[in-house]
């Protein structure tokens, strides 16, 4: 946590929250949760969306990496979360879940985005990746004129890991 009591914004326009952290490039929003998805954070990343559809006239797309330290969110979250999908969902292209570690971490997140699918409906619109570059694969199939490159994406996501202070994933 920053001096300022977790809150931040890095010189490359990331914006760092207690454990996840965030960018906006164009109409595209990428987050990295490094801890686990609590009320004060999903209200957090809730706002830096809200700033984007602000600045946007169109659509949104958006992918969040989760690192295996982002437990999934609590029973108690869902009033957030809920809040969250509310905000973006009437705007977003595609958004896309990437889980970050091993196979168990990967089927552990793969089952809560499945549950979360199911109850909100939206399972063309809401996507689950393997890899960073196959989120950017994703994301470049809806992309506008506003949508960065899988280059830029990937430069973004590099500048989340770096804002964060983890290393970024192997072979990606």
């Amino acid at each position: 946590m920053s001096e300022d009591g977790g809150l931040g914004v890095a010189p490359s326009g990331v914006q760092v929250f207690d454990g996840v952290a965030s960018v906006a490039l164009g109409d595209a929003l990428l987050t990295l949760w490094q801890a686990p998805a609590r009320a004060e954070r999903i209200r957090h990343v809730t706002g830096v969306a809200a700033a984007l559809l602000r600045r946007s006239p169109g659509s949104i797309v958006a992918c969040q990496f989760l690192l295996p330290s982002a437990s999934p969110p609590r029973m108690q979250e869902r009033a957030e979360i809920s809040a969250g999908i509310d905000l973006v969902m009437p705007r977003a292209r595609r958004l896309v879940t990437t889980p970050l570690g091993d196979a168990a971490w990967q089927s552990v997140v793969r089952g809560v985005m499945r549950a979360g699918l199911f109850l909100i409906g939206q399972s063309t619109l809401v996507k689950v990746a393997s890899s960073p570059a196959e989120a950017f694969g994703l994301l470049g199939q809806v992309s506008s004129a506003e949508t960065p490159g899988a280059e830029a994406l990937a430069a973004a996501l590099d500048a989340l890991h770096a804002a964060l202070k983890v290393p970024p994933p192997k072979g990606r």
